[in-house]
């Protein structure tokens, strides 16, 4: 930040001072949170004596720790006022989430982004361009308030190009490899950009082009084979990357040799050790996802080779420590990485390493809800429904439960339906019930199986059991329970088709055998047939670039 006081400048090297030391040593280190609510005492004292640079960072600071959202445009307009160029970029943000809603809120948004343009602010120049690619208008007369222009975004982002912004640059090469109108495709050009834009140091394009360089390109009409497959020259563009300081490069290069490169490590072979080396060099330099790794690694541990014991001293590369895992998925979530603000949210739901915390715990679920993380959204639609952490609503829970229930979601698919068949928070319906277990059955999990089961005992339409397709939905959970081994999943399954054995005649028997074979087969994978207990521990979500799947 140019022009920075320097209390403030003092408050923020001391802050990285002490993070540095958790990188470097996870663990040993201060604690990370003690140290960043010591740093926001700090600043919010500077802000109060009306410090610009402090107040535009307690505002974005309340941004990912989940604050109150007025709040925070309230600091980020006074910061803006008083010329923090910045705080103009993210308080745009803050209210262009508003949209359709508030036609205020988005003109003075488009307002500020202009002015942080014109300044220089290249967050605001891309974001600019964006608006220019869609247009935007307003009312029933369609008012323009952005003009809907290709050529003018191409020009912001040209202009981002040459000052150096590597992902201005990146916005040229998907401008070209999609092809919009005025600008025709040319895979050649998006190429060149793409290349350009990893020098420049935009981590996505350069893990763009090492893939392509890793695999290479498919030969379609679609897509000419352009990239050619070259294992070494990926290798050395990456290193290369890393040895100037980027720590994306080195991420990349600690997921490479984490996995390892063709079939059976023919291309790169796997060297766990050579990886957390490189992900400890790109969390050092502050790569959320390679903290976040590291967090993963020191949550379950890691031994160098699996097939040796995993109690073996010399096989042992990093022990478990949940404190050190922590401490590693604040970091990353200080970088706004939203699977990290789902895992210290479940530490403080779980009281792991930390008291229990229902409220903070609901704070940092809610940011990972917010960006599309499914666990996050079951976690926030849990709390909502049992009142922990925030006011009992159910009607908030169902919706928390469906958005994660159509990212495809089991457990959200069979809590909203638990929710239907109740007629709690949403109108009562078994039939919408029976489609959500049906949907999460598919997946192989055997209590959606049991579910159904019950569901069909009792009848989807009130008064009308169906005690053969009801049998076949438990045979199926007891098929996945064998398949477990988990013994009290088998007794459960087991008894169940127990009793509806019970209550069928031959007739239903025979009918039943028919529904169960003519079922299609759920996914492998599954769950257990009975409740899931309560995390005693967070996992990483799922999906993602590089991060350990749960």
């Amino acid at each position: 930040m140019p022009d920075a006081s320097k209390e403030f400048v003092d408050v923020l090297t001391a802050l990285k001072a002490d993070t540095d030391k958790v990188k470097q040593d996870p663990g040993a280190g201060p604690d990370v949170n003690k140290s960043f609510n010591e740093a926001v005492a700090k600043v919010r004292e500077l802000a109060q004596k009306d410090d610009k640079d402090a107040i535009y960072a307690l505002a974005h600071w309340g941004v990912l720790s989940g604050a109150n959202i007025n709040e925070v445009a309230a600091l980020f307009r006074k910061a803006a006022d008083k010329g923090q160029v910045m705080a103009k970029s993210e308080l745009a943000q803050v209210l262009m989430q508003a949209g359709a809603q508030n036609a205020d809120a988005v003109k003075e948004a488009i307002k500020l982004i202009k002015e942080a343009e014109a300044a220089g602010n290249k967050v605001s120049r891309r974001m600019l361009a964006q608006l220019h690619l869609q247009g935007v208008t307003e009312g029933d007369k369609g008012q323009v308030i952005v003009e809907k222009s290709p050529m003018k975004a191409k020009e912001l982002l040209e202009k981002g190009e040459k000052a150096g912004d590597g992902e201005a640059t990146l916005g040229l090469a998907q401008l070209y490899s999609a092809g919009v109108e005025g600008i025709p495709q040319d895979q050649q050009k998006a190429l060149d950009y793409l290349i350009e834009a990893g020098k420049q140091g935009s981590a996505v394009a350069l893990s763009t082009y090492g893939a392509r360089l890793l695999n290479g390109d498919p030969d379609t009409k679609e897509s000419p084979k352009l990239v050619k497959k070259d294992v070494p020259a990926a290798l050395k563009m990456f290193q290369e990357a890393a040895d100037k300081g980027l720590a994306a490069a080195n991420r990349i290069l600690g997921q490479i040799y984490e996995n390892g490169v063709g079939p059976n490590g023919a291309d790169v072979k796997q060297d766990v050790t050579k990886a957390f080396e490189y992900y400890t060099k790109a969390a050092n330099g502050n790569d959320p996802q390679a903290l976040f790794r590291l967090g993963n690694a020191f949550e379950t541990g890691i031994i160098k080779d699996p097939k040796k014991p995993r109690d073996d001293k010399e096989n042992i590369l990093i022990q478990p420590n949940p404190k050190s895992a922590l401490d590693l998925y604040r970091l990353a979530a200080q970088n706004n990485l939203a699977e990290a603000f789902y895992n210290v949210g479940v530490y403080y739901e779980t009281g792991t390493v930390v008291d229990k915390d229902p409220a903070k715990a609901f704070t940092f679920l809610m940011k990972a809800a917010t960006a599309n993380i499914a666990q996050a959204m079951n976690r926030v639609a849990g709390l909502y429904a049992n009142g922990t952490g925030v006011a009992q609503d159910l009607v908030a829970a169902a919706g928390w439960y469906q958005r994660a229930a159509d990212m495809g979601f089991a457990p959200a698919q069979i809590a909203l339906g638990i929710l239907y068949e109740q007629g709690a928070g949403v109108r009562q319906s078994r039939m919408v019930a029976s489609s959500l277990y049906a949907d999460a059955a598919q997946q192989g999990v055997a209590l959606a199986m049991l579910r159904l089961a019950n569901l069909y005992a009792v009848g989807v339409t009130p008064g009308q059991p169906e005690l053969p397709r009801a049998w076949a939905y438990a045979m199926q959970a007891d098929e996945v329970a064998k398949k477990s081994g988990n013994k009290a999943d088998i007794d459960v399954t087991a008894n169940v088709l127990k009793q509806l054995e019970g209550k069928m005649s031959d007739a239903d028997k025979a009918e039943a055998k028919k529904i169960f074979d003519k079922m299609p087969k759920p996914q492998a994978g599954g769950a257990p047939a009975a409740a899931p207990a309560p995390e005693a521990a967070p996992a990483a979500p799922k999906g993602g670039d590089g991060k350990k799947k749960k």
